[in-house]
């Protein structure tokens, strides 16, 4: 044998064929759709705070449908983090990128459709996603399939919208809407479940915005009309507070206190919701968005990402994140994975909507 045969014999003369769209197009969306075979990116270099960019040319159109408060990766004991986000097409996608930065393209790993918007991580490496009336927990590696909240039974023509979690998978919160033929659908209340127990409702009492579940599950926060209403769910004890005397909005919850911005003081605030103490964070007027995960705080604004220190001692500049355009929809929602170690965001830097992670 030849030296040039010896070589072909021990490396191999045939390259894999790239992965291609079926010509028939991709099954319908009634079960979970495996991943296309791994197609793995050279790692990008980076300075240990410079954002990754996930996706590209090659990913189609992408959509801008995250929240600061809903996780869009999850990190797996090795620290590959898991990524995703809405597709125009309708199937969200999700990507791997591993410790080292190789991003592999794992295509729609869930039997549901829509935007993404609305969708989250749960520390346990599920994905929490509204399904009409009622609220799924969803594993896109086993295709695990659970219901934890329903209300088909007791609010007849509604939908379920703007869920949160508390850290344990225990207690549920989400808006209820009523489904109408033309415009908006109208938020009529906000269903709880609390601890495995039975749905509540709790109808408005004023114009809804929506609602939170506090990290450990021991508080509601309902923004409706022009205040909070703060709800105790061991006591049932009800507190309210008017935009006037400083009602937190754009809010994230961490263990028993929210963060939020008071636009009459001109500050981001941590409220501890057991004692009502009120710690001011750093002077603002027009916070933009924060995110609240494992003892850290991420907040976006119009220009870069940040950490907040949750004791008041400060923000400390991570990156700019590039993001051009007026509107909601060129706003960048930066969003801590669950355990606080990664964020994920899009921005149209590179002159497209994109997905980054960046790595804490």
């Amino acid at each position: 044998m030849g030296f040039l045969s010896w070589l072909r014999s021990l490396f191999g003369g045939r390259r894999r064929p790239p992965t291609e769209i079926p010509s028939g197009g991709w099954p319908p969306l009634t079960k979970p759709i495996p991943p296309p075979p791994p197609a793995p990116q050279p790692p990008p270099a980076s300075d240990g705070h410079a954002p990754i960019k996930i996706t590209d040319e090659r990913d189609g159109e992408l959509l801008n449908r995250g929240y600061s408060y809903w996780s869009q990766a999850w990190l797996d004991r090795h620290g590959a983090a898991f990524v995703f986000v809405g597709h125009a097409d309708g199937r969200p996608r999700f990507f791997r990128v591993d410790a080292d930065g190789l991003i592999t393209r794992m295509g729609p790993m869930l039997g549901y459709g829509g935007t993404a918007e609305g969708w989250y991580w749960t520390p346990n490496g599920e994905v929490m996603l509204c399904d009409g009336p009622r609220l799924r927990r969803v594993s896109p590696f086993t295709g695990a399939d659970e219901v934890v909240l329903d209300i088909s039974g007791i609010m007849s023509g509604c939908r379920l919208w703007q869920a949160h979690s508390s850290d344990d998978g225990r207690t549920h919160s989400a808006t209820v809407q009523r489904i109408v033929d033309d415009g908006a659908y109208p938020n009529v209340g906000t269903a709880l479940v609390h601890r495995g127990g039975e749905p509540r409702i709790y109808l408005n009492r004023a114009e809804l915005d929506e609602s939170h579940i506090t990290a450990d599950g021991s508080h509601l926060i309902i923004e409706e009309g022009d205040g909070n209403r703060i709800i105790d769910l061991a006591s049932g004890a009800e507190t309210g507070i008017a935009n006037a005397a400083g009602a937190l909005s754009h809010i994230d919850c961490g263990p028993g206190f929210a963060v939020g911005e008071d636009d009459q003081q001109g500050a981001c605030v941590r409220l501890d919701l057991r004692t009502m103490e009120r710690r001011v964070l750093f002077s603002t007027w027009g916070m933009g968005h924060v995110s609240v995960r494992s003892g850290r705080c991420l907040l976006s604004d119009a220009k870069q990402l940040a950490l907040v220190a949750l004791d008041g001692s400060g923000v400390t500049h991570l990156i700019e994140h590039g993001m051009r355009g007026e509107g909601y929809d060129f706003q960048v929602h930066g969003n801590l994975s669950p355990d606080g170690t990664a964020a994920a965001y899009v921005s149209n830097a590179a002159g497209r909507m994109d997905l980054y992670l960046l790595r804490l």
